[in-house]
């Protein structure tokens, strides 16, 4: 889904409307887009599970 959002912002769509079109919070469409502006769509890859090790 990251990598839609991602695909998304390259064509200038908005993090609201991406959040509408993937059904996923603003909140998190805003955090992608985020991340996606500091390190493309390679800073959306998944880092694993999260939680202690």
């Amino acid at each position: 889904m990251r990598f839609e959002a991602a695909e998304m912002f390259e064509r200038g769509v908005r993090p609201p409307e991406a959040a509408r079109r993937l059904r996923v919070s603003r909140k998190s469409a805003y955090a992608w887009h985020a991340t996606w502006r500091e390190g493309g769509s390679a800073a959306l890859a998944s880092k694993g599970p999260g939680g202690f090790p």
